[in-house]
């Protein structure tokens, strides 16, 4: 799943951190582990361990041993402060840090004024530097969907708005494009609404997982999407397969219908099984992911092994017209710097995540690079930086300007007749009120002299 989605590693990273920051913390005892099933076996092995064993007969002052369904507590004299590592059932918990419990001199266990309860302080047991880490992650991937959105919404509009550059190659660019629109939007949406909402994460509402769902299937076409792109290249180039519109139809099928099945396949299985599947909108880690990832994955296998075909043909031809060693060598290594982002490649080049924090840091920050900025590259390549399209946009920015020109020049010409009119009028005759006014008109030339003709104005 890391291939096929970086944002979801992230997104599960921080939500985890982040809900049971703002929910949980600091009320050791008052919510509800992830997994049922963890949490009862530590209660077993705290009973066997500590609850089970008798108070110490030192003749000193005790804090009973408890459980608060999070941490076991042993007896603890009083006056002093207890500490256990952070438990290990809580997501986003450091086992490595710690957490800590009051014994007052009376022998009891701190009680929290604000909810009169025994109190275990759990804050600590929360990195806040990961928080920190992870939130500027999930702020690069906001910005980077964001600009990428941008420019592609700019690419439909040119490609949309020129006629000139309707064929099939374009048309499998702009579902690409809403592709990455969709999906841009969608995980903008997720972030703001869902992982960075822990009420929303508690509560489990069924919208939430309707989103997660939606996510999920336009992660998927636009992983399909990539893989048309180089589905329809190979076929074109290498087997030289020239039915266009069957292509498309093919292609429309695997961008927009396959994912449907996969997602409803994904949504059926998970929506009847219990347990930590079924919580906190669906955002934790399940075997299931694999039911779309997976055939993310082969899609990006394929593509990778489209490339290499589609550059081996490429060679070949260069070979066969007698092109320069240096050429072919420029022209295959253009060709893959091209193609790698169109076909999602660049996905190779971050499939497993560091156990270092700060090397895992480090690699979250290029995977959101490289996942939300994707579409930004895809359209300065294929529509800003694309010969064709710069042609067509200066042949018509040219017309345009050649219109203005005329319409500039006639204007002028305009002009310039009213004012001779106003100056003919100034030829009146006068000798005879009744007699029409007239006026000099040229009319052509005569033995190499202006022709006058007198006609009435």
């Amino acid at each position: 799943m890391q291939i096929a989605s970086q944002e979801s590693n992230t997104l599960k990273r921080f939500v985890n951190i982040s809900s049971n920051g703002n929910n949980r913390t600091g009320m050791g005892g008052q919510g509800v582990t992830d997994s049922d099933e963890a949490s009862y076996k530590a209660y077993k092995n705290c009973v066997s361990n500590v609850l089970s064993k008798p108070l110490p007969s030192d003749g000193r002052l005790y804090c009973n041993a408890t459980w608060d369904s999070w941490g076991c507590w042993n007896y603890t004299l009083a006056g002093t402060t207890a500490h256990i590592p952070c438990p290990e059932i809580i997501e986003g918990f450091d086992p490595n840090l710690k957490a800590s419990k009051i014994c007052t001199i009376n022998g009891t266990w701190w009680i929290q004024p604000d909810s009169g309860r025994t109190w275990s302080n759990y804050t600590t047991c929360i990195d806040l530097l990961s928080i920190r880490d992870d939130q500027m992650v999930i702020t690069v991937f906001i910005a980077g969907y964001s600009i990428s959105m941008a420019a592609i919404i700019i690419s439909l509009f040119i490609f949309f708005l020129f006629k000139q550059l309707s064929c099939d190659r374009i048309t499998l660019h702009k579902n690409l494009f809403i592709s990455y629109i969709l999906n841009g939007l969608i995980w903008i949406l997720y972030y703001t609404i869902v992982a960075s909402n822990a009420h929303v994460l508690t509560t489990n509402p069924l919208w939430c997982k309707v989103m997660h769902v939606i996510t999920s299937y336009f992660t998927v076409c636009n992983f399909f999407w990539m893989f048309n792109e180089g589905f329809y290249l190979h076929t074109i180039i290498v087997l030289a397969f020239t039915s266009g519109k069957r292509l498309l139809i093919a292609c429309y099928i695997i961008g927009w219908v396959i994912p449907l099945l996969i997602v409803t396949i994904y949504t059926s299985v998970r929506g009847v099984m219990n347990g930590e599947a079924t919580i906190r909108c669906w955002i934790s880690d399940s075997s299931l992911h694999w039911i779309n990832a997976g055939p993310i994955c082969a899609s990006l296998i394929l593509n990778l092994i489209f490339l290499c075909n589609i550059v081996r043909v490429l060679v070949t031809k260069l070979r066969a017209v007698n092109s320069p060693d240096t050429n072919q060598t420029k022209k295959a290594v253009r060709a893959i710097i091209i193609l790698i982002p169109l076909l999602g490649l660049q996905y190779m080049i971050i499939p497993f995540r560091p156990t270092e924090p700060a090397a895992q840091t480090i690699y979250l920050i290029i995977a959101a690079v490289v996942v939300s900025f994707q579409g930004l590259f895809v359209a300065v390549i294929f529509c800003f930086c694309n010969g064709e399209v710069i042609a067509i946009v200066k042949r018509k920015w040219g017309q345009h300007q050649l219109m203005q020109g005329k319409t500039r020049s006639r204007g002028m010409s305009f002009a310039t007749q009213v004012t001779t009119a106003n100056m003919d009028y100034s030829y009146t005759a006068t000798s005879h009120q009744d007699e029409p006014s007239i006026k000099p008109c040229l009319n052509g030339k005569k033995n190499g002299k202006p022709k006058i003709h007198v006609s009435p104005c």
